[in-house]
């Protein structure tokens, strides 16, 4: 059984111009910015940059004056190491006296302290040879700020029946051992613990017994205080301190 079925298009009106007319896209302007608006966007990224730069410039501060205090603190710990070494050996003969004088607040060179000690250093073993050595300190104007002061050691060997070379210790000879300071003060303590800003176990040929036993004497105790520039600018100083015991000075204290 065959079925057959007749389709029949009918021609009828479409709607198709109207739909198109309703999704017509909406119109789009070229409008920008107005100068107000510009300028608006332009005050607020310039307030965010100055925020983000003063942020930035202070945590440097920080890191700069974080350096700095390290490297003051190191300079302080290797300076006060080779200063205690040297007034825990310290010893007093014939040839070679303690003579601490007190320190002086301006800015030219000065000698601190003089002295005998075992803590001789030999830096070249081949030519150089162990011993009692003459040790001096002084102060000098630091070649790289002429504001700061700089500290330096000297380190000779003491030959004996020399006699000590009188003077004050100018030579310019000795090695630097710390700079950007401001000051270094030297303090002397005899046996009864009474504080003294010099020190001189130089006695007249003349003197009597009891004036040469009184005065040829090491000092029991010495305390040294470094003052090292933090900032020029605004006058802030770190300051060190350390004391060392003078263990002849503490025995010939002790039989007495």
């Amino acid at each position: 059984m065959i079925m057959t079925v007749n389709t029949q298009v009918e021609n009828q009106p479409t709607d198709l111009g109207k739909n198109l007319h309703c999704c017509r896209l909406p119109y789009i302007t070229s409008r920008g910015f107005t100068l107000m608006e510009v300028m608006l966007a332009t005050l607020i990224l310039a307030m965010v940059v100055s925020m983000v730069t003063l942020a930035l410039s202070g945590s440097l501060k920080v890191v700069e004056a974080t350096r700095d205090q390290g490297d003051l603190y190191y300079r302080a710990q290797v300076a006060m190491e080779r200063i205690s070494e040297d007034f825990e050996a310290a010893i007093l003969t014939d040839g070679v006296e303690f003579i601490g004088r007190s320190t002086d607040t301006s800015d030219q060179e000065q000698l601190l302290v003089r002295f005998g000690s075992m803590a001789h250093l030999v830096f070249d073993p081949e030519y150089g040879r162990e011993g009692m050595g003459q040790i001096e300190y002084y102060l000098v104007p630091d070649p790289e700020d002429g504001g700061q002061m700089a500290l330096l050691r000297s380190d000779r060997l003491s030959v004996p029946q020399e006699k000590q070379e009188e003077g004050d210790g100018k030579d310019k000879s000795g090695f630097l051992l710390s700079n950007h300071l401001r000051t270094v003060k030297l303090s002397y303590f005899d046996a009864q613990g009474e504080e003294h800003d010099s020190w001189d176990t130089r006695v007249d040929s003349d003197a009597g017994i009891d004036e040469k036993k009184r005065k040829h004497r090491l000092p029991s105790a010495v305390t040294c205080i470094l003052e090292f520039w933090l900032d020029r600018e605004q006058e802030t100083t770190l300051t060190f301190q350390t004391s060392v015991r003078i263990p002849v000075g503490m025995i010939v204290a002790k039989t007495k």
